[in-house]
């Protein structure tokens, strides 16, 4: 059984890291389609979430080859509805 000896926390850390790390290759291809190198994360899923943090920043340097930066904004949780809403304005 290749489960065996597996606690919930190893499964539920395992696939945090898998959903971070394909955020991070989404997120870069984005950049890359874009041309940026900086790559702002938002949201309340961040917010004192230091392995996604890290898993993230690690991801973008790994897919990038150093060449992208991953950032973290300090009041991350009103960006998205801010974004949001801009759009709905046309700005």
């Amino acid at each position: 059984n290749p489960a065996e000896g597996l606690e919930q926390e190893d499964l539920a850390r395992a696939l945090l890291l898998m959903i971070t790390n394909n955020i991070g290759q989404v997120a870069y291809l984005n950049a890359q389609l874009h041309k940026t190198k900086r790559i702002y994360f938002v949201g309340n899923f961040l917010r004192h979430n230091v392995i996604s943090q890290q898993r993230l920043a690690f991801a973008i340097d790994f897919w990038s080859g150093g060449k992208n930066e991953a950032l973290f904004l300090e009041h991350e949780g009103y960006f998205g509805a801010l974004g949001a809403f801009l759009l709905s304005q046309g700005i």
